[in-house]
């Protein structure tokens, strides 16, 4: 493998270092260094943190230091430093610096938590709101470079007040933009209102106006500041060119088995980022006899056990450990290759170490998979690892066994064997890698519950433990887009590689598999008719590919864009501060739709197998801004030990049609404050999916109109009374949408104005009394007009609902107001309303207050005006 460095990163990198240099030598003057452990007595522990210092009441513009205590278990109590903290805040009320600053920046209310080590501590700030700013911005303080008190209509230009223009590759400079007065006289203007735009990328500057020239050229850079601009002419010239380091390729650690060759590639850069390959100045040597290196550099291993490799050019070194180790070790039919970047680099996968050795030492963590000890295993080659993933699993089959025994039913098939594939794949991986660790008879045992469980799977009516029939419903085993076949395919798969049982490699290369990869190929945009609850099993789906593609050579997720295209889906279901995301369907592991471990799973394993593309690099942007980072909980760990994209890319498309799916996304921009909505039309079919088709939910900084699914206590709510569509009602009852039906909906784009069309008609083809229904969304940033046409017979009453987070007010014009929502009703003009409390209907299912607003006229028409207020 070859590592192209460019000169831009390069320069990055040498600039990122020498700033973190400096930062641990201001560090090392201002705080003491304070581990989880303060001693070498092994028993004494951090028990807990605690806010000792700093004020969580503050007034706009307000700042307070804060300091963490921690506590451990032996009585003492010492700060921690602020470099090894890490806070994190819900809201916009406060920011909190990297040293531990806090500064109220708006009224309102943070939730914060603050982490250091595997400790967490939350602290709720309070912001009141300031009599007396002392800027025209909500509470901007009037420090140097940080904006001074002044009117912006008092400004009549701008000018560079401090900073270098002209420079050499990898200098900085800290920028000062002035506001000149007709007087002449000039103040600051705050470098959180400036806006900078650069025409080239010799240099680049930060939203806090600091410049780094990255590259010898100019740069014309225009600074914005309400209605005034100024151009600034930067000049960077190359710097000395030097020898900056040596790497080899492969780097870090290499493990490697017996008897077999790598080529070793060494490359020298220069401190202007450029780099010779292969230097005729290179030397390569190695310490021990356990591998030989050829004057080309061949390295051969000779016997198990270690060797330091050094290459060494211009005086700059650098290091390749070599680990060799039996080839039985390392050989095995389900592949672990998607580790290899691990093994041969320095990449930091400690988290997920840490998450394995408490395992290993008798603590393991709620759902702690044996396959992470694999992992670990093939990783590092440490015995003790693949010891605990054989007793694991061999609890597991003893488990069942004695089930059986009982006449009973085991585990693995419980909820119609939803959870095979996490039972059987953990078996498959240990079966493999632990081959030679198990008895003849602990295979067999082994070998025999896992084949009954995969057979009970594909053979339903004929299902049995033991001699005794357990038939069950057969739920799903031919369907490809439902969560439990993932999970039937990962227990197949992974069985059926490990044994190369023909029976199971046959079914999946000429029935499963195949209609797998059919079922993806017409699913265009992504996204599953599951919804966004079940649909982020997909996760498991591209764990699937994954593992085939390794053990197979052959990659299903390149045979269909479903698993690039779901990357795309994800980011515009989101909602614009990247935390919540459409409720589209059950929602039964959390009510509420918000961005969880979960889906930085699933974009994880889909931007891995996608890597190079646009689609995986806005995957990137996407997982290092949304409120989910980094992941918390160690059995969600496995999926950051996947290869990732390292470019980001913003994205720039407002509108998103997922039409296998049957969902659209629409956006006013990309700024966190953006108006957002999203609905649903297409094909009905999946039993998670709810009777909305024709829905939709909008936000603006919180929800406006959403299911009220979201705040009931099961989050199953699937009936259409829970949704913001057309009721149509006979005889007292609502007409319910019917499965295997779709309805159609397309867009267009009218400067800012998204036109979304919809045509639910078959949906209720089943019905006489319901002929028509079309639904027409007409959406810009500020106001959304939702206009419906629709025909049925004289004893359907069609209601026009909308469910809203708060109460409606019936205002004397005939508006409503819901919190930031102004509901007009246009058609017709005078309808009768009824508010519903959600309380009122179910108080066990709906624990707060919720509303439900329905309009109802004596036709069949309605146009309803929905303006975002603020």
């Amino acid at each position: 493998m070859i590592v192209q460095i460019n000169r831009l990163l390069n320069q990055f990198l040498k600039m990122s270092l020498i700033a973190l240099l400096l930062l641990l030598t201001a560090c090392i003057d201002e705080e003491e260094e304070v581990s989880p452990v303060p001693n070498s007595d092994a028993a004494v522990q951090v028990k807990n943190l605690r806010l000792q210092e700093g004020t969580t009441e503050l007034a706009v513009g307000d700042s307070s230091q804060l300091v963490v205590n921690a506590d451990y278990n032996n009585g003492t109590t010492k700060p921690l430093p602020k470099s090894g903290l890490i806070w994190r805040c819900e809201g916009f009320a406060v920011d909190i610096s990297s040293s531990s600053e806090v500064s109220a920046v708006k009224a309102g209310e943070s939730n914060c938590i603050v982490s250091f080590s595997m400790l967490q501590l939350a602290v709720d700030f309070v912001v009141a709101a300031n009599d007396n700013p002392t800027s025209p911005g909500e509470g901007d303080t009037t420090s140097p470079g940080d904006g001074n008190t002044t009117s912006p209509s008092d400004v009549r230009k701008l000018r560079l007040g401090a900073g270098e223009t002209s420079l050499k590759e990898g200098d900085t400079s800290q920028l000062v933009v002035n506001g000149v007065y007709a007087d002449n006289s000039a103040t600051p203007i705050a470098n959180s209102e400036l806006v900078w735009q650069c025409d080239s990328p010799a240099v680049n500057i930060s939203a806090t106006s600091f410049l780094s020239a990255y590259k010898a050229g100019e740069s014309i850079c225009k600074v914005s500041w309400n209605a005034l601009t100024l151009s600034v002419n930067f000049v960077v010239t190359a710097s000395e060119v030097l020898p900056d380091f040596i790497s080899t390729i492969p780097q870090g650690h290499l493990i490697l088995p017996l008897a077999t060759k790598q080529d070793i590639k060494l490359t020298g850069y220069f401190s202007n980022g450029t780099s010779e390959s292969e230097p005729s100045d290179a030397t390569l040597s190695c310490d021990t006899s356990n591998v030989s290196l050829s004057a080309e550099n061949v390295l051969t291993t000779e016997s198990v056990g270690q060797a330091t490799c050094t290459a060494t050019w211009k005086e700059k070194t650098a290091q390749l450990l070599v680990t060799v180790v039996d080839s039985a070790a390392t050989q095995r039919k389900l592949s672990l290759a998607f580790l290899d970047h691990l093994r041969f680099s320095d990449e930091d996968y400690s988290k997920f170490t840490a998450w394995v050795d408490k395992a290993v030492e008798g603590k393991p963590g709620y759902g702690f998979s044996p396959t992470d000890a694999i992992y670990m295993y093939y990783l590092t080659q440490d015995k003790k690892y693949i010891d605990l993933a054989i007793a694991d699993v061999e609890a597991q089959v003893v488990a069942a066994e004695a089930k059986m025994a009982a006449n009973e039913k085991p585990a693995v098939s419980a909820d119609s064997y939803l959870h095979v594939g996490n039972y059987i794949s953990k078996l498959a991986y240990a079966y493999d890698y632990g081959y030679e660790l198990l008895s003849e008879s602990q295979r067999k045992r082994w070998e025999n519950y896992a084949e009954q469980a995969i057979w009970n799977v594909w053979n339903h009516k004929d299902a049995e433990w033991a001699g005794n029939s357990f038939s069950w419903s057969g739920w799903a085993t031919t369907n490809p887009g439902n969560n439990y076949h993932f999970s039937f395919l990962k227990a197949t798969i992974t069985w059926g590689v490990v044994t190369q049982n023909d029976t199971w490699l046959n079914l999946l290369s000429n029935d499963k598999l195949p209609k797998l990869v059919a079922y993806y190929d017409q699913f265009e945009k992504g996204g599953s008719r599951e919804g966004t609850g079940y649909g982020v099993a997909q996760r498991d789906l591209f764990e699937l590919y994954q593992i085939w593609k390794d053990s197979s050579g052959e990659d299903l997720s390149a045979q269909s864009v479903h698993s690039k295209e779901t990357i795309d889906y994800w980011i515009h279901a989101t909602t614009p501060p990247l935390e919540m995301f459409a409720p589209i369907g059950d929602q039964s592991r959390v009510s509420k739709p918000k961005l969880f471990d979960y889906h930085e799973n699933l974009i994880h394993r889909a931007a891995s197998l996608n890597i190079g593309t646009d689609e995986a690099k806005r995957g990137k942007w996407w997982l290092d801004n949304n409120s989910v980072n980094p992941i918390v909980y160690g059995f969600n760990l496995d999926t950051t030990l996947l290869q990732q994209e390292l470019n980001q890319l913003k994205p720039t498309e407002l509108v998103y049609h997922a039409t296998g799916a049957g969902h659209l996304f629409v956006r006013s921009s990309w700024e966190t404050d953006a108006t957002w909505l999203s609905a649903v039309a297409g094909i009905y079919d999946e039993s998670h999916a709810h009777r909305d088709q024709g829905s939709f939910s909008l936000y603006k900084d919180d929800w406006l109109a959403v299911t009220q699914n979201i705040w009931s206590h099961s989050g199953i709510h699937q009936e259409s009374e829970v949704h913001n569509m057309v009721r149509f009602v006979e005889d007292g009852e609502t007409i319910l949408q019917k499965r295997r039906t779709e309805a159609t909906m397309d867009y267009t784009v009218n400067g800012a104005e998204t036109i979304i069309n919809m045509d639910l008609s078959q949906i209720y083809a089943a019905y006489d009394s319901v002929t028509s229904w079309q639904r027409k969304i007409n959406f810009t940033a500020n106001r959304v007009l939702v206009s419906d046409q629709c025909v049925v017979a004289d004893s359907v009453s069609a209601i026009w609902q909308i469910n809203l987070p708060v109460e409606p007010i019936v205002n004397n014009d005939g508006t409503i107001t819901a919190g930031n929502l102004l509901i007009t009703p246009i058609a017709p003009a005078n309808p009768s309303l009824n508010i519903v409390n959600w309380q009122d209907v179910n108080e066990k299912e709906y624990k707060d207050p919720h509303y439900k607003l329905e309009l109802q006229g004596a036709g069949c028409n309605y146009q309803v005006q929905l303006d975002v207020l603020n």
